[in-house]
Order: C-alpha cells, then structure tokens, then sequence
C-alpha cells in the first residue's frame, strides 16, 4: 500500500533506477539531448522531446538533470571537456609548434564530420547563453584550452618560428576565434556546396589564415 500511494504522488519515480544501469541511462539522455538541441534548438525543445528521444521516462531526466538549463550546461560541459583532451594530446604530440597549431585547426574542423549535432549545439547555443562561460567548470576548461594554445604559440616564438611581437594569449583567442566563426558558417550550411571537399577546403583555409598571420617573417636571402 505504501508504494501505491508513492506512486500516484509521483508516478515518474515510483521505481528506482538502478545504480548499475544508470550510467548508460544518463549517457543516452545527454546524446540525445546533443540531438533534440541540434535540430529543434535549445529554446524551441522540451524535456519531454529529449525524454523521447533518449527512449526514457520523462521524470528519469529530471532525476539527473534539475531542468533543461543545466542539461544544456552538462553537454558543454561535456564537449568542452573533449576539446581541451584533444587539445592537450595535439600539444604533447610531435611536430613544430605550427604544425601542432595547425592540427589544432584540422581536429576541429573533422569534428563536424563525426559529431555534426555536438558542434551545431556548441557553435549556435553558446553565443545565445550569456552564462555558458563566465563561470564555473565550463569557464575553466575554456581558459585551460585557450592556456594551452597560448603555451604552443610560446614555443613557436621561442624557436622563431613564430612572430615574437604577438601577445600568446591574444593569439590564442584569434585562433579559437576564427574556428568558432568557420564552424559556424559550416554548420549554418553557408558554404556555395556544403560538399565534403568544400569543407575540406575550408578547412585547409582556416589553417592557412590562421598560421600566415602566426608566422615570422623570413628574413630576405
């Protein structure tokens, strides 16, 4: 009898999860979310789409989320935390400080091949949530992102191989900075084809800019 009445008051948690399954649950309502944000967009979807689409019932969202605001902050929690992985292991990779720079501006791009929806969200939900990141862990990982290209920017200059004058920091920022723009107008399907040797060739362009601009001058003779 008692569960009966616990029921009724809240027929979405009669049932506890279990502790075992709950990973792959809460895993499969961020990926779906990453999907119902991507096409609906973040203001334009419910909880329950994200619950439909996750294949859950619609109160097992709200046992991990508290709503859709802080569902939104764990996929750029989550997507900003891959970033600054892929970053960190192109920065301790091989290669001249350029080239690292360059991989940097390459993963970037092929992330939109593989996870189109994550990068849709990131580039077009970001800019419309004021505080995705002015604090907290999202804010963090994007400092230690841009610390990290700031720290290959430093090692291009100590070996002259990059401009001397460029504050890293500043650097850093344009780089970040033209991604977020090219990303942008890949994802709003701006390019003449939108073909993947279109994005191949945007891609190879973002780089050029980028590194052109990050260069030293070769000194004449």
């Amino acid at each position: 009898m008692p569960r009966a009445r616990t029921a009724r008051r809240a027929p979405a948690r009669d049932a506890a999860p279990d502790p075992l399954d709950e990973p792959e649950k809460r895993r499969a309502i961020l990926h779906a979310a990453v999907r119902v944000f991507a096409e609906k967009g973040y203001h334009g979807c419910r909880i329950a789409d994200v619950a439909r689409a996750a294949g859950v019932a619609y109160g097992l969202v709200y046992h991990y989320f508290r709503n859709k605001e802080a569902l939104l902050e764990k996929v750029f929690e989550e997507q900003w935390a891959l970033f600054l992985a892929a970053v960190r292991a192109i920065a301790e990779g091989p290669g001249s400080a350029g080239e690292r720079l360059a991989g940097v501006c390459r993963f970037s791009v092929d992330v939109l091949k593989t996870a189109p929806a994550a990068v849709r969200v990131l580039m077009l939900e970001v800019a419309r949530t004021p505080n995705s990141l002015r604090a907290g862990t999202n804010r963090q990982t994007f400092e230690e992102a841009l610390g990290v290209i700031a720290g290959m920017v430093r090692e291009g200059q100590a070996a002259g191989e990059l401009r001397a004058g460029l504050d890293p920091l500043v650097a850093a920022a344009g780089l970040l900075g033209a991604l977020e723009m090219s990303l942008t107008i890949l994802v709003l399907d701006l390019l003449p084809s939108g073909s993947e040797a279109e994005v191949e060739r945007a891609k190879e362009q973002v780089v050029d800019l980028v590194l052109h601009g990050l260069r030293a001058a070769r000194s004449p003779g």
